[in-house]
């Protein structure tokens, strides 16, 4: 009696196995189907307006932040009068004057 249980046994947890191991694929295949749908979306709303689609500009800000961070931190360890970019040499923590600064002249504003 109990070979016939144990044979039960066997044959129901290999059919539960399978259930579950066939829901786990179509559950990942149906996250792959949607994200591509999504990625399909975005490229074709891309197209149609002219602009980078949004993670494509997320990306870039990382990368743009992650590459001004490093510059910064690099350009800390540097010693004085080491060359910056412009050529000249620079004073640590000194910024390199820029030819862009316009002095304003201050004005009232008046009251509402």
């Amino acid at each position: 009696m109990s070979l016939i249980s144990d044979m039960a046994n066997q044959l129901v947890s290999l059919v539960l196995r399978l259930v579950f191991g066939l829901f786990a694929l179509v559950f990942a295949l149906s996250l792959l189907a949607a994200g591509l749908i999504a990625v399909f979306f975005m490229l074709l709303r891309s197209l149609l307006t002219g602009r980078k689609p949004a993670p494509v500009m997320v990306w870039q800000r990382y990368r743009d932040a992650s590459r001004a961070s490093s510059e910064r931190w690099t350009n800390r360890t540097k010693p004085p009068g080491t060359p910056g970019p412009s050529g000249a040499p620079t004073a640590r923590g000194a910024r390199p004057a820029s030819a862009d600064v316009e002095d304003v002249t201050p004005r009232d504003i008046p009251p509402h």
